[in-house]
């Protein structure tokens, strides 16, 4: 363990630059992982509407929404991820991103 410490803090100094991008690589693939069951609720919310109405709709969850759901959970994740301490940074993201990756392939995304 000893040996294994000074590796976790090198490479915690390395990753702690990198936070916002960790973040937003988090939070967008969030997003194509459930955007399907968003884009589906929303459907289902915008159904009894005329056309016109579901197409504008779907524009602005496109356009607006996928886009303020990155810019403000972006900086949410962030601040979780500065929480972590400093041994554990490099492990734990490491473990998100396979939890991330086992979460696309249990939906079917991979």
């Amino acid at each position: 363990m000893d040996q294994l410490e000074p590796l976790l803090y090198d490479l915690s100094d390395w990753i702690s630059p990198h936070t916002d991008n960790i973040a937003l690589a988090i939070i967008a693939t969030l997003l194509v992982i459930f955007g399907e069951d968003i884009n589906r609720t929303v459907k289902k919310q915008l159904r009894p509407f005329p056309y016109l109405v579901r197409l504008f709709g779907f524009i602005i969850l496109c356009a607006f929404g996928y886009g303020a759901m990155t810019v403000y959970a972006t900086p949410l994740m962030e601040s979780l991820i500065k929480q972590i301490p400093e041994l554990y940074l490099a492990p734990s993201i490491v473990l998100l991103f396979i939890l991330i990756g086992l979460l696309a392939e249990r939906r079917r995304q991979i």
